[in-house]
């Protein structure tokens, strides 16, 4: 792995300058090294969306089964664009859908069991529980409400 920072190479063959340590700035010159960033900031506690708040390891699966409602778990963070834009997609859900169907926030820097349990990797994921707590889909990435609202129907929630 190599980094630069601001023209002066790190580790590297003295002479041996390549046009991206040139331009100044700092270049990553491995993906781990990328990923080790992310990785440091995924798992950073952040505030979530305005849903109920995080629950328990086996919680998602029994508060399905004891609603009788399918629920939808929104892995993420507070501080993620995407996150947040997710959260507002299932706010609107939630009015427009009311008590037919359980909304959760889980989020993944306090709740590492349970983002490990369903292996949740990239921020947002949604996890879509029917009302028996069966796992029916993972989508990792954000949903439309159309998409959200069409998965709703194929699991009878009209």
């Amino acid at each position: 792995m190599m980094f630069s920072w601001y023209g002066s190479p790190v580790g590297s063959v003295p002479g041996n300058r390549d046009e991206s340590s040139l331009r100044g700035g700092f270049v990553f010159r491995s993906t781990s090294a990328l990923l080790a960033i992310f990785l440091v900031v995924a798992v950073l506690p952040g505030d979530g969306p305005p849903l109920a708040a995080s629950p328990a390891a086996d919680e998602l699966v029994a508060l399905a089964k004891s609603g009788g409602k399918p629920l939808i778990a929104d892995f993420g963070l507070g501080f993620c664009m995407q996150c947040k834009k997710q959260a507002e997609t299932l706010k609107e859900i939630g009015e427009a859908y009311g008590d037919k169907v359980i909304l959760r926030m889980v989020n993944v820097g306090k709740e590492q069991a349970l983002t490990s349990q369903y292996e949740v990797e990239l921020i947002p994921t949604l996890v879509f529980f029917d009302a028996a707590g069966k796992v029916v889909l993972k989508k990792v990435g954000p949903m439309g409400y159309d998409e959200i609202r069409k998965q709703l129907s194929r699991m009878g929630v009209r």
